[in-house]
């Protein structure tokens, strides 16, 4: 069942709370003027989604089996705020928040319980050496039907999050059945709200043009290109995304 607008306000309150009240011993966010800036770190997280899913920028608004990963998760920023606004949409959503860090772990653990769903998870080790034997409980459902990747404070080439992702798509995606599965993977990294789209930011992030692919054993994934997503004044920041299709060899 779906959450309704009012549950999303209390977890999400609850979540505020719960980084107000561990900052202090866990480093979670900037110590000065926490209230302020965690208050303004949530709005531009909620905005990332609300604009991410609409219809215009992508077709998340209609995935019917979504993986969600948040890389370098820290205090759960976008990750518990983007799972719980995805939940509420009524997603069939599973989520794993990534993070080395074992305080901070430690913290977006005892923030699954508070949310109270199994579909979220959190794996403590560095993306690109996790896989599924690092679950408690392993991924055990059709394949998806649609990947979501976001990056807020951590910096990652699209080739390096590809081939991070690759052990969880073994799991539950055969290459022979890629196809048929049409399997595709959306990245999204936060940006400051001036970030505009140039070649240059492309090669960095190794963003391929529409059209490309790349091979990573056993998958190819065709690239249909990448953009900024601007969220506004108020948020104070944009999105860059990039995009692939999971090919048949």
């Amino acid at each position: 069942m779906s959450r309704d607008r009012k549950d999303v306000e209390g977890i999400l309150d609850d979540f505020r709370k719960q980084v107000l009240r561990w900052n202090a011993q866990i480093n979670l966010v900037s110590r000065q003027d926490t209230a302020n800036r965690l208050d303004g770190l949530i709005r531009q997280c909620r905005a990332g989604w609300d604009h991410v899913s609409a219809a215009e920028v992508s077709d998340l608004a209609t995935a019917t089996r979504l993986w969600y990963f948040d890389l370098g998760s820290g205090a759960g920023l976008p990750g518990i705020v983007w799972h719980t606004q995805m939940a509420a949409a009524g997603h069939s959503v599973r989520t794993i928040l990534v993070e080395p860090r074992d305080k901070r772990a430690w913290f977006l653990e005892r923030m699954t319980h508070m949310v109270g769903s199994e579909a979220l998870r959190v794996l403590v080790n560095r993306w690109g050496e996790t896989g599924t034997d690092d679950l408690e409980r392993p991924i055990s459902e059709p394949p998806p039907s649609h990947v979501l990747i976001s990056l807020k404070a951590l910096h990652l080439s699209d080739g390096a999050v590809l081939e991070g992702l690759v052990p969880f798509l073994e799991a539950a995606i055969k290459p022979r059945t890629a196809a048929e599965n049409d399997t595709i993977i959306l990245i999204a990294r936060f940006y400051p709200p001036d970030q505009e789209w140039s070649e240059d930011l492309a090669g960095a992030l190794d963003i391929l043009p529409k059209g490309q692919e790349c091979s990573i054993s056993p998958y190819v994934f065709g690239s249909e290109g990448g953009s900024v997503l601007q969220l506004g004044t108020l948020p104070g920041a944009s999105l860059v995304l990039s995009r692939y299709r999971i090919q048949a060899r």
